[in-house]
């Protein structure tokens, strides 16, 4: 059990390891490009020892425990996201942040987890004999969905809004609920997607009055990339195109770009390491995801299957978005470049997600027969 165990251990954490490194050497070398990150490698070095030591801790714990007080997790994650648009602090024109002096947390990251957890739950513990049963879930599974986006909305973050609804979709996908019902709930979308989209061409007044003045800057920045515009993505496009297969970061070009250790972690990576950089990144991603897909595809029961897609969903759409943005194909968001860009809030996140994720992979390996939650 035990050489099982530490199998499971090395084929996650090899590759983490891997873009850990890069991450760390990115953030020790970025202060070249501005003194803002001067002191990003040491903060970034603390948020790993603790993420190591939450990561240690989910490992022995139970997931049916977690499972077991998942509504609550919710709950309080909910509030946070209430209290910060109170109490937060304005970053990049977002309140979402709690600031604790040098240190900082973003309560959307760790709803993300709580919500897969949640949903989980519910799911796992409804029984579905009738169409009611499952036209009631599915209600239940929107209304979950739709309080943590709104108040999200609210800050705003949207990219932190389109995650919850991949995460939503991924589960809802796995789940026993009936096909059918997702094709009415997927056309009934695509009438208010088409509803809303009139409005904003045809009743801008009214579009304002539903969703403020500020949606239109929300809108620019997510139709703006289309133009290749903006310092920030004209100088990351600069540092990728004249960079070569193989580098170091003393032959860099150190070329200043917004929030370079963070969202485009990616371009900053290519400008120290090179081509070659990029494809031991990409490489690191791949098999991470394969080796999540494998846990699903083998997996024996649903709430494990849905845990583990939940977390896929999150961390497949982060990495797209992520380094396409990098690349001018899509909008820039603020979504980190999982276990790569600096910052605490995600680094967490996905370290408890990977432990959670582990554990739920040893479930068949230790009780072959045991139904995991009821």
């Amino acid at each position: 059990m035990k050489k099982i165990i530490s199998q499971k251990l090395l084929i996650f954490l090899i590759p983490i390891a891997i873009l850990m490194l890069f991450s760390l050497l990115n953030l020790y070398y970025a202060p070249n490009i501005s003194n803002l990150y001067n002191d990003f490698f040491s903060k970034q070095i603390i948020w790993y020892i603790l993420s190591f030591i939450l990561f240690s801790i989910v490992l022995f714990i139970k997931p049916n425990f977690i499972l077991k007080f998942s509504f609550f997790i919710y709950l309080f994650n909910v509030f946070l996201l209430f209290l910060v648009l109170f109490k937060g602090s304005t970053v990049n024109g977002s309140k979402a942040w709690f600031n604790f002096g040098p240190f900082s947390f973003q309560p959307s990251e760790f709803m993300k987890l709580s919500l897969i957890l949640y949903l989980t739950k519910v799911i796992s513990s409804t029984s579905l004999k009738t169409n009611k049963d499952h036209l009631f879930l599915l209600l239940r599974i929107i209304i979950i969905f739709l309080i943590p986006s709104f108040l999200t909305f609210l800050e705003p973050d949207t990219g932190a809004i389109v995650i919850y609804f991949f995460i939503t979709l991924g589960i809802l996908l796995v789940s026993k609920i009936k096909k059918r019902y997702l094709l009415i709930l997927f056309g009934i979308g695509l009438v208010i997607l088409g509803s809303l989209i009139g409005i904003y061409f045809f009743k801008q007044e009214l579009f304002i009055k539903i969703f403020g003045s500020s949606i239109f800057y929300r809108l620019e920045r997510l139709t703006g990339f289309k133009n290749g515009g903006g310092m920030q993505i004209e100088n990351a496009l600069t540092t990728i195109g004249s960079a070569n297969f193989f580098s170091l970061p003393k032959n860099a070009h150190n070329l200043y770009f917004p929030e370079a250790p963070t969202d485009f972690i990616f371009a900053l990576s290519i400008n120290y390491f090179g081509i070659l950089g990029a494809i031991i990144i990409l490489g690191c991603y791949l098999f991470l995801d394969l080796v999540i897909v494998h846990n699903i595809l083998n997996s024996q029961n649903t709430s494990c299957r849905i845990i583990t897609m939940g977390f896929l969903a999150m961390f497949l759409y982060q990495q797209i978005q992520n380094i396409f943005m990098n690349i001018g194909l899509l909008p820039i968001v603020g979504i980190p470049l999982p276990f790569l860009s600096y910052g605490g809030s995600s680094l967490i996140l996905f370290f408890i997600s990977i432990a959670l994720t582990i554990k739920l992979s040893l479930e068949k390996e230790k009780y072959p027969y045991r139904v995991f939650y009821r």
